[in-house]
Parts: C-alpha cells; sequence; structure tokens
C-alpha cells in the first residue's frame, strides 16, 4: 500500500464499535502483522499475543489492544476510534519511512529508553518503535488530535535536530 492511499478502514466509525467492526480492525491487524510477519530495518517487528487484560478485549492479543486504545480517565484504556480507524496505516508508514511525507527523529524517553518516532504529518499521525533485542516492537500509535499533541511532538522533533 502506498501513502497517498491510506484511508479510514471503516467510515463513520463510532466511540463504541460492534464486536463486527473490532473484527474487522483485528483481521487487517492479524494480515499486517501476525499473517505477514514484518522485518523493518532488518529485525523482525515482535508481537505480543498474550491476551490482554483489559475489560472487553480479553480476546485479543496485547499489542492489539494496545494499538486500538489510549489511556482515559482515571488511566484506564479506552478505545480510541481514530487510532482504531488506521490500524492499517501503522505498516504502511514503517514500510515507506524513507519518503519525505515521512519525519523520521529518536527520543530519548524519562526511563532513558530511545525510542523511534515516524510521523506522517500531511494525516497526523505517528508510529512509535523501540528496539528491543534482537527485534522492533511497536510501542505506540497515535492520531496528533490537538494543537498541544502536535507541539509536543514537534518539541520532540527539535531536539533530535539539534542534538547534531
Amino acid at each position: 500500500m502506498e501513502l497517498f492511499e491510506l484511508d479510514d478502514l471503516i467510515p463513520g466509525l463510532s466511540m463504541d464499535p460492534t464486536y463486527d467492526q473490532l473484527d474487522e480492525i483485528y483481521e487487517i491487524y492479524v494480515r499486517d502483522f501476525i499473517d505477514n510477519p514484518f522485518v523493518f530495518k532488518g529485525l523482525t517487528v515482535r508481537i505480543i499475543m498474550s491476551a490482554s487484560t483489559i475489560e472487553g478485549y480479553e480476546g485479543y492479543p496485547e499489542t492489539f489492544v494496545h494499538l486500538i486504545t489510549r489511556k482515559g480517565k482515571g488511566r484506564e484504556r479506552v478505545f480510541d476510534r481514530h487510532r482504531a480507524n488506521k490500524v492499517q496505516w501503522i505498516r504502511c508508514i514503517l514500510e515507506n519511512y524513507q519518503e519525505e511525507e515521512i519525519t523520521c527523529f529518536d527520543y530519548p524517553e524519562s526511563d532513558g529508553i530511545s525510542r523511534e518516532y515516524y510521523w506522517y504529518k500531511e494525516e497526523n499521525f505517528l508510529v512509535i518503535m523501540q528496539r528491543v533485542t534482537p527485534d522492533y516492537i511497536i510501542v505506540s500509535c497515535f492520531h496528533i488530535d490537538s494543537k498541544r499533541n502536535r507541539e509536543y511532538f514537534e518539541k520532540r522533533e527539535d531536539w533530535y535536530k539539534n542534538q547534531g
């Protein structure tokens, strides 16, 4: 898939998806990361297959649930329709990370771990990766949905640019 072909998976996806919609999103995830293992920069993208402990998502793998939910009030994870509707964007962005539309930078987190950011700015979508020897894991993905979020990630990008 090409970057210019990316679109929402389920037009009009609500904040309370049906089981059929969740299964449709999961099918794309399975296609992109389980049925067709993904190698990124020469390393395997590892998927955490253990069952999620998040209420309502117990039948799905942990990585999948993390990619379609976000921290809500009380730090509980809640469904994020913007993330879920773009689950098919993750692999495409990573496969095309060298294209000019994708901004890439590293940033050391407060725990000292360096993470890699792949930002499709035109579409306000960001994928965060981390090397976990000998593989990669997908840490998260975000639909950048506010000026505050955009500025937060732009500061991280600026930090990276000023390190050289």
